[in-house]
């Protein structure tokens, strides 16, 4: 009998705990429409319906009015991470002590760590992709290059074409504009959806909303801030929150959670994560492999306000 063959390998079994924690895990996608087996590309199905009123005072039936299907495509191209780890790269350093050099005896040192932590670089990747993901756009770089985020899909040409949906600010200093620019995006929203709508705002601009509101003596909201990355307008049950995904990007995004498509491939196998010990190349492996897409449903729904450069910092 073959001793190598006989050998314990090391094979991390919980596959699917990783993998939702590491696509699922990001903030926008658990607040999204989620469309699941969705194999690279997908329809999503969109009816549109337009009646009209008739005079009812005669007898006679004549049709009107509409009910049009159209679609809109999800585009989520597989996307995988790959990484290796030599554990013997520790021997001359002070964690040489959690190495285990004999034959059989291979685990990776402090495996919990470095697989919590890949999955959080990850889970933070994949919240940028859900929101500035731009395959032409951004073709350099490494994380938004794959698939087109909400604020591609909002910004094209069959995005949002409503102009009283498309907003700007400027300003150098957050706090000073902030409340003018959130007040405008809620007087923006469309009727239909104001019950159900939500203000989504990088990090950045959350931090100096919250400060506004306090500056203002606005101190009737409730103990949910900053900490909690979730306030609520003043007067209202429209809830401002904040995402990585948004940070940096100078935007403001309002809309019904259920408008916003996030679609993957979480019922079959296509999507996996494994971490083993490779007695071929003796290093541990790790491998992520996972599909998401985007897409906005009705993006007349959708209102945005982008910062708009003003002369002193095209200036400077």
């Amino acid at each position: 009998m073959s001793l190598v063959n006989s050998l314990p390998e090391y094979v991390e079994q919980k596959h699917d705990e990783l993998l939702r924690s590491a696509v699922l895990g990001s903030e926008s996608a658990k607040m999204f429409r989620l469309q699941t087996g969705v194999k690279t590309k997908s329809a999503l199905n969109i009816l549109n319906t337009a009646i009209q009123f008739q005079d009812g005072s005669a007898c006679g039936f004549s049709a009107q009015g509409s009910s049009t299907i159209s679609q809109r495509e999800i585009e989520a191209p597989i996307v995988k991470v790959n990484m290796e780890f030599c554990d013997k790269e520790l021997l001359n350093s002070a964690l040489q002590h959690e190495v285990r050099v004999a034959a059989g005896q291979k685990t990776l040192p402090f495996e919990n760590e470095f697989v919590a932590d890949i999955m959080a670089q990850i889970d933070l990747g994949v919240e940028k992709m859900i929101w500035q993901g731009d395959k032409v756009g951004k073709a350099s770089d490494n994380v938004l290059k794959w698939t087109d985020g909400i604020l591609t899909h909002l910004k094209a040409e069959d995005g949002i074409t409503k102009a009283e949906n498309k907003l700007t600010h400027t300003g150098t200093y957050i706090p000073a504009f902030i409340l003018d620019a959130v007040d405008k995006v809620v007087l923006a929203i469309p009727t239909p959806i104001l019950n159900k709508a939500v203000i989504w705002m990088g990090y950045d601009y959350f931090r100096a909303f919250c400060v506004a509101m306090k500056n203002a003596n606005l101190f009737h909201y409730n103990g949910d801030g900053v900490d909690n990355s979730k306030v609520y307008y003043p007067g209202s049950n429209i809830m401002v929150k904040a995402v990585a995904g948004l940070d940096g990007t100078g935007t403001i995004v309002a809309a019904d959670p259920e408008n916003l498509v996030f679609g993957c491939d979480m019922q079959h196998d296509a999507e996996k994560c494994d971490l083993w010990y490779s007695k071929d190349d003796q290093v541990f492996k790790l491998a992520v492999e996972f599909g998401i897409g985007t897409q906005v449903a009705f993006p007349n729904e959708v209102v945005i306000s982008t910062k708009q450069e003003d002369e002193e910092e095209v200036k400077a």
